[in-house]
């Protein structure tokens, strides 16, 4: 099952509307996608129809997975909560985290910066995943070594995170070379696509990379990211 993870909407600063995204993902030869808008717009009206609608836009040959975007420190660290059907009151990165998981979701640091590892201290045995591929941040053709190396370093402490990918999407020309997940399950269904990328049964796919959710990357793998990154640049559709 082929899907998207970290899509934005019109319910927050996206572009297009669900209906729209959920129609341009079915013709890309997608199968789910997570959508992940910005928890600050969200207050519990909005996020019932939210929800809502995730759940009308589903069928038997498409899933639509809600989830938020979460910021702290100022906007420096964002957080996404997959798989969540409420709202998440916290006062700090540990208690978000924890919420995420008290509501059934997967709590996975999105587009780390530089300096991150220090910044998410509550939350290294925590996390769920970490989003090594960012398109919109990283550029389509290519991840950035140091959010690997980031992820090797908080698997020494914490086995169970995964490698995450995440198309950001904003607009919808993104879609002409969107990274995205297969993920090992042959039920299209909620509950087994989330156990699924909750568990790391799933690869990271785009410009030709296939990535095991371990985030073990081949030597030639390496060498391409090596090579490519420096040429890479950020989405700017």
């Amino acid at each position: 099952m082929k899907g998207v993870l970290h899509v934005h909407s019109v319910f927050s600063d996206g572009e297009e509307s669900l209906e729209r995204l959920v129609q341009m993902l079915k013709s890309a030869g997608m199968n789910f996608v997570a959508v992940s808008d910005h928890a600050e717009v969200f207050d519990e009206e909005r996020m019932e129809q939210y929800v809502k609608l995730c759940a009308e836009l589903s069928d038997s040959g498409f899933l639509v997975i809600p989830g938020l975007e979460f910021a702290l420190h100022g906007g420096d660290i964002h957080i996404l909560g997959y798989n969540i059907t409420k709202r998440v009151r916290f006062q700090g990165m540990e208690q978000l985290v924890d919420g995420i998981h008290e509501a059934g979701g997967i709590a996975v640091l999105a587009h780390p910066p530089a300096g991150s590892t220090n910044m998410i201290g509550p939350v290294k045995t925590k996390l769920d995943g970490i989003e090594v591929w960012n398109a919109r941040y990283d550029g389509p053709r290519a991840p950035r070594a140091d959010s690997f190396q980031l992820l090797r370093r908080l698997r020494r402490m914490n086995t169970t995170v995964v490698a995450y990918c995440g198309i950001d999407l904003h607009k919808i020309g993104q879609l002409r070379r969107p990274v995205y997940v297969d993920v090992n399950t042959e039920r299209l269904e909620q509950d087994a696509i989330v156990s699924a990328l909750r568990s790391g049964h799933f690869t990271l796919h785009g410009a030709n990379m296939a990535i095991p959710s371990t985030g073990d990357l081949s030597f030639v793998q390496q060498l391409s990211i090596a090579v490519k990154q420096p040429l890479c640049r950020p989405w700017a559709g």
